[in-house]
């Protein structure tokens, strides 16, 4: 009788003992040789494609965790197929639970959907875990090194054979003129023969192949891409944009596939160093991709600077030689007579993206002896 009565004596004290000797261990040993990743089975998907995002976890220890909360947030524009853990708002906020047993890893895949163009990044994982009495919350934070990029969507080849005969058909008769052997003229892809200090090691780095940078320029053929980003907000502006984007990208890379050399300008901003985008000029199939994502990072705003002005601005340092392509929906200020003036009279393309709704009196009527508007309906 005695020593149940000791037995029952003890056994609350044994009880907290073990309570808070449990609680103690969690607290010291929870996310001890623990790893978060988060990353995309892939670098990249094109505007409306698909890929999976990956959450990795690795509890590499003797203590299992009975919850473990991860959460990141991520951009709206990369929606995921299955919303069941996701609250979106200005952003998206995913929460994945988790149980893992002793030195488990545990692997889930995600698919989403890049639903519109961009740069995506996610830079820190919240992991919250419990104790084994679901008393006590730990939380960490985990960095994350995730890049996706969701580049300019495709054009069909029938849509976009139109504007692209037209520059054909204007590259014919032209010819380089001169060569400026002390002057940076842009990047190509590397040969053997380059030298190991003209490597642009940035760019390779971005474009995902080796490039250097080009100081002698052999190319007899040169068109420069004048793209128009300004304007955000409404739903027709906002497609406007993103179709001269994708002309963009889709004219630069046909071109880059059939040896012409290419360098695009624009009054977007770049979202990672806010610089108006400026690649120098291009030139080879395997800078096709580079362009893409950095085209993939513009950024369309309403203060961006006028197309007009830009053209302006280019006019001290424009090359007589050069086929301008203008891409801009701007169809209320003077852009024809800048355009004409950077162009010194040859011959250049304006590609105009137009809403197929705008009425007639609200359209461009100006025409040009000198450059050809190729009107886009979106």
């Amino acid at each position: 009788m005695v020593k149940v009565m000791w037995a029952l004596l003890l056994l609350p004290i044994v009880l907290l003992v073990l309570y808070f000797a449990q609680r103690l261990l969690f607290r010291r040993l929870w996310d001890e040789n623990l790893t978060v990743q988060i990353s995309f089975d892939r670098d990249y998907i094109f505007c409306g494609e698909e890929a999976n995002l990956v959450e990795t976890i690795v509890n590499n220890k003797y203590l299992p965790l009975p919850v473990l909360e991860v959460g990141f947030d991520m951009s709206r524009w990369v929606v995921f197929q299955d919303e069941e853990n996701s609250t979106v708002s200005d952003m998206t906020y995913r929460r994945d639970v988790f149980t893992t047993s002793v030195r488990q890893r545990i692997t889930r895949t995600l698919p989403v959907r890049g639903k519109k163009r961009g740069y995506y990044r996610i830079a820190s994982t919240t992991v919250t875990s419990y104790d084994f009495l679901m008393t006590e919350k730990q939380v960490a934070h985990f960095p994350q090194e995730t890049e996706f990029y969701v580049l300019p969507a495709h054009i069909s080849a029938s849509h976009i054979r139109i504007p692209y005969s037209k520059i054909m058909g204007l590259l014919v008769s032209r010819r380089r003129v001169y060569d400026d052997p002390f002057e940076f003229a842009g990047i190509r892809d590397y040969r053997r023969s380059d030298p190991m200090k003209y490597i642009n090691w940035k760019a390779s780095a971005r474009g995902g192949t080796l490039l250097v940078n080009q100081h002698d320029s052999t190319l007899s053929q040169k068109v420069t891409v004048l793209l128009d980003c300004t304007g955000i907000g409404s739903a027709v502006t906002d497609a406007l944009n993103e179709t001269a984007i994708s002309i963009a990208a889709e004219l630069a890379e046909r071109m880059l596939a059939d040896g012409i050399s290419v360098s695009v300008i624009s009054n977007g901003i770049a979202t990672v160093d806010g610089k108006m985008l400026s690649t120098g000029e291009l030139t080879g199939r395997n800078t096709a991709l580079y362009l893409r994502r950095r085209l993939a990072k513009l950024e369309c705003r309403n203060d961006l600077t006028p197309m007009p002005q830009l053209l302006r601005t280019l006019h001290d340092g424009a090359h007589g030689s050069d086929l301008y392509v203008l891409i801009s929906k701007e169809q209320k200020l003077p852009v024809l007579p800048d355009l004409e003036a950077l162009t010194e009279g040859s011959d250049a393309i304006w590609i105009l993206p137009e809403d197929r709704n705008m009425p007639e009196r609200y359209k461009l009527t100006e025409t040009s002896k000198s450059v050809e508007i190729v009107r886009w309906e979106v």
